[in-house]
Order: C-alpha cells, then structure tokens, then sequence
C-alpha cells in the first residue's frame, strides 16, 4: 500500500480496527509489513540530535489475541508464530521495534562512558 498507513495508523485503527486492516490487504498477495520506532537523543542546547531505529519485520494477518493495544492483533513478526497480541509482555518487549531503538540508544550511552 505504498507506505500507508504509517504513520497514520491511529485514525486507520480507530475507523477500521485491526480487522479491517487486514481486509484492506485482501486484494493483495505480499502481507508483508513492518513496525518502526525511533529514539532520539540529544545532550542539549547546540548539539544534534542522534537518532536510533528500531524496525521489526512480520506479516499481516487475521486478528489473533487481544485486543489491547492497536495493532497487536495483526502483526505477526518474522520468525514467529504469534501476533504481538498473543504474547506475553515480555515475549513482545524482548523483540519490539521499540525494544531494538533503546537497546541501540543503550549501547551508545554505553560506548560513552
């Protein structure tokens, strides 16, 4: 879909819920999508920020588990057989886009010490 929703995911959700979504996907084969999340971090005043990203590759499917929090229910990650939905926090806070951002941010404030 060209990138959509992206960041626009709020008021898709909010009109469509996770199962129209999916739907929206019906007319075509690649179900492929991603989660992103970027952190940023700036020592302040004058300085640059410095951006981490976290990305998070799956697939769209029929809504499993939950629903909680957004799209959980339809976003199966790569290499696993569970929606974001389905798993337990820390099964999802261990591999999340988020999860990838700050561990990056974390190694970098590590590095600099």
């Amino acid at each position: 879909m060209n990138g959509l929703p992206g960041a626009y995911i709020k008021w898709f959700l909010k009109e469509l819920k996770p199962a129209g979504l999916h739907r929206m996907l019906s007319g075509f084969e690649d179900k492929s999508g991603f989660a992103t999340c970027i952190v940023a971090y700036c020592e302040g005043p004058g300085h640059e920020p410095i951006l981490f990203e976290g990305v998070h590759h799956g697939t769209i499917v029929e809504p499993r588990g939950a629903e909680v929090f957004g799209w959980n229910p339809i976003f199966q990650p790569n290499g696993s057989n569970e929606t974001y939905a389905e798993m337990s926090d820390e099964a999802k806070n261990a591999c999340s886009h988020r999860f990838m951002a700050v561990e990056k941010l974390k190694a970098f404030l590590a590095a600099q010490q």
